[in-house]
């Protein structure tokens, strides 16, 4: 009981620090991340040495960066010791949606967005936007930023304290506090 209760009395970590820790244990394992970076997914990858993150990069949680491909299982009988590996490099400025998937071999081409859920192999240009699976050129990353910056929805919330942020949300969607 009062180690629940000293651990409940001690100072938690700040978001910053707890963040701050996360990249470096990604770092630690040898993955290359660059500057003022937000990953928010705990890469399980088997070589994380064939990762590389630019700077400003944005990854939300679920997503999944991949360096092998899983059936080369299927020719030990004739290479026993076979691997088929890929690196995947992330260019600066980008974003990678909720539970996308970057498979063995990918290449995020600076200022590009990958929308949630999207399976992405191979190369990626620069200031895209990407959906689906398989991902798939939308339109320019830099036209959509421009609508959302615009966009009737877009509020300046982030960094708010709860209690006003939840106001300033419910009042712009005429919502009513439950």
């Amino acid at each position: 009981m009062f180690k629940k209760l000293r651990l409940w009395l001690s100072p938690q970590p700040s978001e910053d620090a707890r963040h701050e820790a996360h990249l470096t244990r990604l770092r630690t394992a040898g993955m290359r991340i660059g500057t003022g970076c937000k990953i928010y997914s705990d890469f399980n990858t088997t070589e994380p040495w064939l990762v590389s993150i630019g700077d400003r990069v944005g990854i939300a949680g679920g997503v999944k960066l991949i360096t092998h491909d899983g059936a080369a299982f299927r020719l030990r009988n004739r290479r026993p010791m076979l691997q088929s590996l890929g690196q995947v490099s992330i260019g600066d400025d980008v974003f990678i949606g909720e539970n996308a998937l970057l498979l063995p071999g990918t290449h995020i081409g600076r200022g590009s967005i990958i929308g949630p859920g999207a399976v992405v192999r191979g190369r990626v240009d620069e200031n895209v936007i990407v959906f689906g699976n398989p991902a798939k050129v939308m339109g320019r990353a830099s036209v959509y930023l421009e609508r959302m910056f615009r966009a009737q929805d877009a509020l300046d919330s982030l960094g708010l304290p709860e209690n006003e942020r939840r106001a300033l949300i419910l009042a712009h969607f005429g919502t009513e506090e439950r």
